[in-house]
């Protein structure tokens, strides 16, 4: 394609195809463009150009908890081509340790983060490794009961899932639902130490985000 200066029907094309991308409800669609002066033409012709937008998104990532696993899990986005999400209950000065003011992922500071479960895409991949073992446990029942996640992840050993299993067989969850719950996360168990963890969880999604399709045109609330 050959532009000129003078010339504004590429703009034109542009400008409809990012309206069209803004707009959800509207699929493919033709429009007419007149070739006069408010193209920079003066053939005195027409131009029909045909438009079929394809709105595609990063998967999404969240990670509920911004200790030290979930802030060296969040910084592998790059890596794991992904968008990442990172919800903490904290504000950001109040988290340790301290969230870097230049990160490849979304910092999320909300009061109650379980409510933000059910404003997550549901094809999200979520992964509940907050400062609360109390919060950890509403979180993972708020995703459960959403019945979409490809993957629920919770970080801590088969004890305190053992624990949490107890308490969300209680609640009504079946034996099928909460099979649907990884804990312990990772694909090794060797270490404690936070960037083993997030290495090991990050070597775990690669399989998991390579055998699921691409991901779908669900939009976040936020």
């Amino acid at each position: 394609m050959v532009v000129a200066r003078d010339e504004h029907l590429e703009h034109l094309a542009i400008e409809h195809a990012r309206l069209l991308l803004a707009d959800p409800k509207r699929g493919s669609e033709s429009a007419a463009y007149p070739l006069g002066e408010k193209t920079g033409q003066c053939c005195g012709g027409q131009m029909t150009l045909f438009f079929e937008p394809y709105r595609w998104k990063r998967r999404l990532i969240a990670i509920f908890g911004a200790g030290h696993v979930g802030q060296a899990l969040a910084g592998l986005a790059p890596w794991l081509k992904v968008r990442v999400l990172l919800v903490d209950g904290r504000q950001a000065d109040e988290i340790r340790p301290r969230v870097p003011e230049d990160r490849p992922y979304e910092l999320l500071c909300v009061d109650a983060p379980e409510a933000e479960v059910d404003l997550l895409p549901s094809d999200a991949l979520v992964l509940v490794m907050t400062h609360s073992h109390a919060l950890d446990l509403e979180i993972v029942a708020r995703a459960l009961r959403r019945r979409l996640f490809p993957y629920l992840g919770l970080i801590g050993s088969e004890r305190k899932w053992l624990r949490f299993r107890k308490r969300l067989t209680a609640r009504g969850f079946t034996d099928e639902e909460l099979a649907r719950v990884r804990c312990p996360i990772g694909v090794t168990r060797d270490s404690k130490d936070p960037a083993a963890i997030a290495l090991s969880t990050a070597t775990e999604l690669v399989g998991v985000l390579a055998a699921l399709p691409a991901a779908s045109d669900v939009e976040a609330r936020r």
